[in-house]
């Protein structure tokens, strides 16, 4: 029973939202998301939080949290604002404003400092604001900020953070190892073993089967309104456009002629030669090794014996031999046939001993002769150039406010409308529609864009096939009509009451085995329709190997102190676990063997890292001092999740 029940903690909240942040530090780290401020002060004087000499503004806070959840949706599409802020995304949000200001103002008193050059040079290394050439782009630049509601200025301060915490972070999280010393208590961690015992109380048989009427499911319904809320869901306005809509200018044979001219070197007669070579650091030796090989012995053999290696040169060319030698040096070697002895000649690494080793004539080209490949490289260049001018013009458009419509009109392109999709492209209505994959970065992008009517450009194919889009319409995250779920609202009803009922008796079995029974008789007591008594438990260093979830019996279990008994609540109203912790084993730190010590201590390095960081930040916190306007955030928390604005 326990076993199976270990799925059911996959799909909370939590755990998506764990992974959510990992994309959301991503991007804090790649474009400032996080760490960064854009507007503190907030509106009209409304601060959610005061770090040291800095203020968080209330519209910064509430911006902040709207990218991260837009983030986050990125990796759980379904995920709406109300089970974001829930789950704890409005409190992380904050807590990294927090820790990103602090860490600003620790940093400039311990006397770092960023340049503009250095955050010039993010800027320009950041692969968002790279144009269709793959290189920074002025216009791109200035659409993300445009698209983001942000300035350069604030996103500036944004880098300038990052970059501070970088400073500050590194040299600490890159610990090189631990004092075996150091290593030996955590070693003995994880070698404890501990044994406990587990039950299982499901809540579906204590589910009452009565219909409680229309009056108590829209009271529940009120209650765990996020749980039925459909996610937002936008209607999207496209024209695609690739390098076939983009009209390329001919070549000319003009053209042609003035690339054969400007190149006339790159197509005269040319001879290239690859040489054998061996470097001998004086004269004599090299006359002595030139020697033997002419007397027979291979220049391989003769290297070898002289306790020197020949290597092979590429492709050479007289000029490009002589930029490594001389051009005396060249010139006897371009005039020596295939297979012939050079040297021994000085060069700037010694004496260098060379054998002919092949001879690739190539003969001149006329004009008519490379016509053909000028032309191809002509042609890729003009539609690289076309596809660019293209993409910049319809930019400009999209800046200057042009609607989608008049810029499909106007290029000619094939304007398409979706339906209201989820982020991942399904449309709840029509579980039969299917948007072209190639679509998913437009979509992506559309569900952060700031809102309806907004033109925007995506690229779909990098450097090939690109679209520009607007969101037509959004329509907000909300249940659906009543009626319509009311058959899943009564089975969660019914689920709900039974999770009250099964939490109930697990308190209960608490409670008796706190008084002095086992845990088996306290399960016996309790009634029927409980699961069997097993036995739990391990070694600490295998929770979690090879990747795996740690169950969250043992999770639990490995956090209790020894002889203690806990509940554990499944989500989803499943029912409730009771943990018993029976026996602790635990070696003596300094009986461990020095080898396993050693071995405990190498992965324990990045670990300690983290530590000391979390402590820095702990002690820029400290030095800068935090006070939070609980009441705001809180105020916010409820206009986030549905109810009524926050008053500024």
């Amino acid at each position: 029973m326990i076993t199976a029940i270990r799925a059911m903690f996959s799909s909370t909240i939590g755990k998506f939202l764990a992974l959510a942040f990992v994309a959301l530090v991503g991007l804090a780290f790649a474009l400032g998301d996080v760490t960064g401020n854009s507007s503190f002060g907030g509106l009209g004087g409304a601060n959610v939080a005061k770090v040291g000499s800095e203020e968080i503004g209330v519209g910064e806070l509430r911006d902040r949290a709207r990218q991260a959840y837009n983030q986050a949706r990125q990796q759980q599409p379904g995920l709406t604002m109300a089970a974001f802020v829930e789950s704890g995304g409005l409190d992380q949000v904050l807590d990294q404003l927090v820790e990103g200001l602090a860490f600003d103002q620790y940093a400039t008193k311990m006397g770092f400092g960023v340049s503009k050059r250095l955050i010039d040079g993010r800027i320009a290394d950041l692969p968002a604001f790279a144009g269709v050439s793959g290189k920074f782009d002025q216009k791109v630049f200035e659409n993300f900020l445009r698209q983001n509601g942000l300035t350069e200025t604030q996103l500036r301060r944004d880098l300038r953070q990052q970059l501070l915490i970088e400073q500050l972070a590194a040299p600490i999280a890159t610990m090189p190892r631990i004092a075996p010393g150091m290593a030996q208590p955590y070693a003995a961690l994880l070698m404890e073993q501990r044994r406990g015992q587990a039950t299982f109380i499901p809540a579906s048989p204590f589910a009452p089967t009565a219909d409680p009427g229309d009056t108590a499911l829209q009271t529940f319904l009120s209650r765990n309104k996020a749980k039925f809320t459909v996610p937002e869901r936008r209607a999207i306005q496209y024209a695609v456009f690739d390098r076939s809509a983009v009209p390329v200018p001919a070549v000319t044979d003009a053209e042609i002629a003035k690339v054969y001219k400007d190149n006339a070197p790159q197509f005269a007669a040319s001879e290239t030669r690859r040489f054998a070579q061996v470097i001998v650091p004086d004269q004599a030796a090299a006359t002595a090794l030139a020697a033997k090989v002419r007397g027979g012995t291979s220049l391989a053999a003769a290297a070898q014996a002289a306790g020197l290696s020949a290597s092979t040169t590429g492709d050479l060319t007289q000029s490009a031999y002589a930029a490594t030698s001389t051009a005396a040096a060249a010139k006897t070697a371009f005039a020596a046939k295939q297979g012939d002895l050079i040297g021994p000649t000085q060069t700037g690494l010694g004496w260098t001993v060379a054998r002919v080793e092949n001879v690739t004539a190539r003969p001149a080209r006329s004009l008519a002769d490379a016509s053909a490949e000028i032309r191809t490289e002509l042609a890729k260049n003009k539609a690289n150039e076309a596809i660019v001018d293209y993409y910049n013009k319809l930019q400009d458009a999209v800046n200057g406010g042009a609607s989608i419509e008049e810029i499909a009109t106007d290029r000619k392109l094939q304007l398409v409308e979706t339906p209201a999709l989820l982020p991942s492209g399904r449309v709840p209505s029509q579980p039969d529609y299917a948007l072209a994959p190639e679509l998913a970065p437009l979509v992506a992008q559309a569900f952060q864009a700031a809102g309806e009517g907004e033109g925007h450009i995506a690229t779909l194919v990098e450097n090939e096939k690109f679209a520009v889009y607007a969101v037509k319409s959004i329509v907000a995250a909300a249940p659906p009509p009543f009626a319509q779920i009311r058959p899943a609202l009564l089975s969660e009803w019914r689920f709900a009451e039974g999770q009250k009922v099964a939490r109930d008796k697990a308190r209960a079995i608490v409670k008796s085995v706190e008084g002095g029974k086992s845990l088996a008789d306290a399960v016996s007591a309790a009634g029927p329709n409980i699961g069997n008594v097993q036995t739990i438990g391990g070694r600490r260093a295998e929770l979690g190997a090879g990747g795996k979830p740690v169950p969250p019996e043992l999770a639990l279990l490995f956090s209790m102190a020894k002889n203690s008994v806990k509940t554990l609540e499944i989500p989803g109203n499943r029912g409730w676990m009771v943990i018993a912790l029976d026996d602790v084993q635990r070696p003596d730190p300094k009986s461990i063997e020095p080898a396993r010590v050693a071995a405990i201590a190498q992965p324990l390095a990045p670990a300690f890292g983290n530590e000391l960081i979390e402590q820095l930040a702990a002690e820029a916190k400290r030095r800068a001092g935090v006070t939070i306007n609980k009441k705001l955030v809180d105020q916010l928390r409820a206009e986030l999740t549905g109810n009524a604005p926050v008053a500024e």
